[in-house]
This record gives C-alpha cells, structure tokens and sequence, in this order.
C-alpha cells in the first residue's frame, strides 16, 4: 500500500511535467481506482466506461484531463435502489491502497429519451485529501458494433486495468452528431478538440465503415438523421460564425494542452472525417 504522502508526491511531479494542476491529477488517479474496483467485482463486464474518462485515457492526460465519470449500463435493472445498491458495492471493495470512498447520493438525470439516468455523488477520503466526485449512469445507449475489452493504463504504475468501453468509433460518432446537430449554438469546443485529437492520434485505427453506421444510429436514437446530411453546410457555417470562434478562443484560453489548435484545425479534420465516410461507401 502507497502512502498519501508518497502519492501525493508523484502527482505534484506529474502535474508539474503536464502542465497540469494537482486537483486534475489526482481527481484522474481516483478514477482509476474506481475503476481497479469495479475491475474486482461481479459487474465489470456490465459497466460499460465512455466520455471524459475513457477519451483522456486514450489521448493521455497531458491532452486531456476530466473531473467527471460516465458510465452506460448493459444487464442491469437501472432503478434507483439497484443501482445504489450496486455502486455502494463496488466503491467497498478494498483493492488495499488506502482509499475510501463514501456515497452521498444519488438523483435521476431527465433526459430527452425514455430511460431513466442517474448522477451518483461521493467523496473520496485519502489521508487528509477529502474530495467530492460524481458520476453518471446511463442506459439504452446505442453502441456500434458493440463494447470492447479496454486495457485502461495505469497513471504510476506500469500495469493496466481491464474493463468495457466504447469502441472508438462510437466515441467519435457522438460527438460529430453533437458538433453538426449542435451547429453554431454549441458551447461544447471540448467535442471539436476530441474529434480532432482522437483523429490525428488514431486515424489508422479508424473503420470508416463502422463510423458511418455508428454515426447513422447515434443520429436515428437522437432524431438528427436529416440534419446530418446538411453536415457540408452546416461545417461552412460553423467557420464564419463569431459566436463560435468567440468560444474556440476561450476554450483554448482555458486549457493549455489545447496549445495553438486552431477551429479551422478541428473543423478540416471533420471534413476529412466527412469524406472518408463518402469514399468508403461508394
């Protein structure tokens, strides 16, 4: 078992060398320790880990950091009791490194589709470290083919954590559906950086036919099929529109690892995207 002390050192170290702050190391090695623990239990082929999380992983937490957990469910009644019962449980077992975690709290998400979602609250005690986390649990999810098997890289140590995770191409399909839907009112300037960034480190690995159907069940489940098609439009519109730089700019501004990624950048590498999809399907 890993002091706090020691611990602590490694993450000032890293942040340090990341250009990061400690909170967002620390916050990213919790998670992680979530997820040696659901990795222990009975549930860790029915949890299934996607956004921040999982896209920080991939990129590195020099590219990326989160302060948040999501999940989606498969096999599991998602009611309330259920899934409490389940999260106290994975959060006790002991994977012996000195960690506590206590659940707040649990409250259901209102989405716009028929499921029912929830944000789980709890805070993590380790040595004089006392901080609140979240995470949200979803079911219903569309996931193109299917989950995989994901080899989570540990921070400070060489060994990796096996649990599920959305395939790339369904962590790619959200969120060009959210970019094109969204259009110039999006506020999200994080979805054109992990578009860009999962491309350019992962373009080889990309099945554009996988990413074309994915992207075509995301739009169906989300009702945005018939606005994806005006994707060459709505790209040209995004360009020129000074709402949108105005927030590229404070996004960049926000966060270092962003550095000198310009909107043009991110929305060049939706167009190839674009046609990459055309060209394989042709």
């Amino acid at each position: 078992m890993r002091s706090s002390k020691k611990i602590k050192g490694k993450v000032k170290h890293l942040a340090k060398e990341k250009d990061l702050k400690p909170q967002e190391v620390f916050q990213m090695y919790f998670f992680e320790r979530i997820l040696e623990r659901l990795e222990k239990s009975s549930y860790q082929h029915l949890f299934i880990i996607k956004g921040g999380l999982l896209i920080s992983s991939l990129i590195g937490i020099n590219n990326r950091t989160t302060m948040d957990m999501d999940v989606t469910v498969k096999g599991i009644a998602l009611t309330e009791e259920n899934i409490t019962r389940i999260v106290k449980e994975i959060l006790s077992i002991d994977v012996k490194d000195g960690i506590k975690f206590i659940f707040e709290g649990i409250k259901e998400i209102r989405e716009s589709d028929k499921y029912e979602n929830y944000r789980i609250r709890f805070s993590v005690r380790y040595g004089r470290i006392n901080n609140s986390m979240k995470m949200d649990i979803t079911t219903g999810d569309i996931i193109t083919l299917r989950e995989v098997i994901y080899k989570y890289p540990m921070i400070f140590d060489n060994g990796h954590i096996e649990v599920m995770s959305y395939p790339l191409e369904t962590i790619l399909a959200e969120k060009i559906e959210t970019i094109i839907r969204r259009n110039i009112t999006s506020t999200r300037m994080r979805d054109f950086y992990d578009v860009y960034i999962l491309y350019k480190i992962y373009v080889g690995r990309i099945n554009f036919n996988t990413l074309m159907k994915a992207i075509e069940n995301t739009s169906n489940k989300r009702g945005s099929i018939k606005i994806i098609e005006n994707y060459k439009e709505i790209l040209k519109d995004i360009k020129t529109d000074n709402y949108i730089k105005q927030n590229w700019k404070n996004y960049l501004k926000a966060n270092s690892y962003v550095k000198n990624i310009e909107l043009t950048d991110t929305l060049d590498v939706l167009k190839d995207i674009f046609d990459k999809i055309k060209k394989e399907s042709s």
